[in-house]
């Protein structure tokens, strides 16, 4: 599928999308709209897969590590602390793994971290860390 269409289609159909693949140039692209679909950069984990088990896989945040925003306490974490998660389950940690997605629920249905610059870094953390240890 081009790039354009496929732009569209998550726009006015994501529920139709499963996984998909793509270069790291339309990659990066699609990964970008599919957080803001979500609710921003904060929210969306990522994972570069590498099927041969020879080389290593990549899990990080879409965001990256946003260095413009680094020691003010204002970056949302959920997507880092996700991509964890997803690493986790990828070397067959899936009990830890699904632990931290519950705790990262449990957080955000307090509304923590939910809505961008109504917690701090430490505060979404926190809340995550908590609920991970109950």
């Amino acid at each position: 599928m081009h790039i354009d269409a496929m732009c569209a289609k998550m726009v006015m159909n994501p529920a139709d999308l499963d996984v998909i693949v793509a270069s790291n140039l339309f990659g990066d692209i699609l990964t970008d709209l599919g957080a803001a679909i979500q609710g921003g950069l904060g929210f969306a984990a990522s994972a570069n897969i590498c099927p041969d088990e020879g080389t290593p896989s990549m899990f990080e945040p879409v965001h990256g590590s946003a260095p413009d925003i680094a020691g003010k306490n204002i970056a949302n974490p959920i997507a880092a602390i996700w991509s964890g998660a997803m690493m986790l389950e990828h070397l067959g940690e899936s009990e830890a793994a699904s632990a931290v997605l519950t705790a990262i629920e449990a957080a955000t249905a307090k509304g923590v971290g939910t809505r961008p610059g109504a917690s701090t870094t430490e505060e979404i953390t926190s809340a995550i860390l908590t609920a991970l240890e109950a």
